[in-house]
């Protein structure tokens, strides 16, 4: 850069200006005070003394920017411009300076306002003190002035803004206060608004029961919100909230779930519940029956189960009495003592052959009751009745014989029918059966029953059934 002021770009000047003493500068700027950047200067008078002498010398475009010249962004830089530039006020007046400067210039195609006032103009108006220019005639607002830019030299003239008329704003709503605010289509007059500020409401969120939660929103056109209690989709149990498909605990009897389903009256989701599986089959003679305190209940005995000799199962009541299906002369029954079932079976028994001869002691006086027993015999199709009881009387004889007397037992009279005076009943007790016809019907029947029985010496006849019988 040192040798620019000898080289070529500032020949034209040689012939008026000697660059010895210039460069000699630039050299010892250069090498002495390399840090003052002070290179460029000594170029910068160099190029100004030749202009004083009409010689323009664009130096700078050949420093490869090192000594660059920057201007406002409206202007440009000249390396030879005029002394005075041509403004609105002085286009008429001739210019007879042919000097010339650096600096920066109004673009081509513009020019200064005012040498008062810098700012570039297409055409010649006004320029307020916005430095805006403005053509005559242009009305425009500046300061909250309404202005108007004015030909033969009045310039700009301005009274005071005006605004419209405003809306009347109310701010009555709670949380609302006023607020002046910049109006962005006229930043001269301000509008009035209505803002929200929370914290003046009054109103507070509630406390919500167990299974809802608090909700708010802020209707269209108010500041404050509005609260709600609104359910959560979630099951409630002993203060306790549960969320569907999860587990709830009722009591150990039962499996319990929170469901997808809502009860509409209290807007919760219902909990459905299934007791847990019990083993309600018992076997034949006990009946399945609750447990104070237990989820399932158990077996109890309610009937006597009989096994029959035939291995057929009976299945009886207490105080029931069945024949056995195969056998007659088989009764079953049932009794309950002291919350125990006891089954019994009675057999019915037949009386021996008793026309038997024995040869008898003639000193042998004997008398004897025998064994008493009574016969069912059919009598009709329709029941079975005991038709009479047999009275046994020993008795020795002249002819060595016991004589057998028969006391009759008359259904009709209920009573016993006396057919020989010496064999009497003594002792006799009422006895009741029950009596069953093939038609599955049951009669009650009364009878009289001989305990025991004596003989009474006595005339009578010849007995009704004389049975020679065996000596004892």
């Amino acid at each position: 850069m040192i040798n620019i002021s000898a080289s070529s770009v500032f020949e034209p000047c040689h012939g008026f200006v000697q660059p010895e003493k210039y460069y000699a500068a630039c050299v010892f700027d250069s090498c002495v005070l390399p840090n003052l950047d002070l290179e460029c200067s000594s170029l910068q008078i160099y190029a100004a003394t030749c202009a004083d002498q009409s010689v323009c010398i664009d130096w700078r475009s050949h420093t490869n920017g090192v000594c660059s010249y920057k201007c406002p962004s409206d202007k440009e830089y000249r390396a030879c411009g005029p002394l005075i530039e041509t403004t609105c006020k002085s286009s008429q007046q001739n210019e007879t300076s042919t000097k010339q400067v650096e600096g920066c210039f109004c673009p081509n195609g513009t020019m200064l306002y005012d040498s008062g006032v810098d700012v570039c103009v297409k055409t010649c108006g006004c320029v307020g003190v916005d430095k805006i220019p403005r053509e005559f005639g242009e009305r425009f607002t500046i300061d909250c002035q309404d202005c108007i830019c004015l030909e033969g030299g009045s310039g700009i003239v301005c009274e005071p803004h005006e605004c419209a008329k405003p809306n009347k704003t109310s701010c009555d709503g709670e949380g609302f206060y006023e607020v002046n605010e910049v109006n962005s289509e006229d930043f001269c007059c301000p509008i009035v608004t209505c803002k929200c500020n929370t914290s003046l409401c009054t109103a507070k969120a509630p406390k919500c029961k167990l299974g809802f939660e608090v909700h708010s929103h802020i209707p269209s056109g108010h500041c404050c919100p509005v609260y709600e209690c609104v359910p959560k989709r979630v099951c409630v149990h002993q203060n306790a909230e549960f969320l569907p498909n999860s587990s709830v605990f009722v009591d150990k009897c039962q499996n319990c779930f929170c469901t997808n389903e809502v009860n509409v009256s209290t807007q919760l989701n219902i909990i459905s519940c299934e007791h847990i599986p019990c083993n309600t089959y018992c076997e034949p003679g006990y009946e399945h029956q609750p447990v104070q305190g237990e989820c399932c209940g158990k077996c109890v005995q309610t009937k006597c189960v009989i096994r029959t000799a035939h291995n057929s199962q009976l299945i009886l009541s207490p105080g029931e009495f069945k024949n056995d299906p195969y056998n007659n002369c088989t009764i079953y029954s049932c009794v309950k003592v002291h919350n125990q079932f006891v089954s019994s079976t009675s057999e019915i028994t037949c009386p021996l052959n008793i026309s038997i001869s024995y040869n008898c002691d003639s000193s042998t006086y004997y008398s004897k009751p025998l064994r008493l027993f009574y016969i069912l015999f059919q009598t009709s199709p329709r029941s079975f009745v005991p038709n009479f009881t047999l009275s046994v009387c020993w008795l020795l004889a002249q002819s060595n014989v016991a004589i057998f007397h028969v006391n009759r037992y008359s259904a009709e009279a209920n009573s016993m029918d006396h057919k020989c005076s010496c064999c009497r009943e003594s002792k006799t007790t009422v006895k009741k059966v029950i009596l069953k016809c093939p038609n599955g019907h049951s009669i009650s029947h009364k009878y009289i029953y001989v305990e025991s029985c004596s003989c009474q010496d006595t005339t009578c006849g010849l007995c009704t059934i004389p049975i020679f019988l065996g000596c004892f």
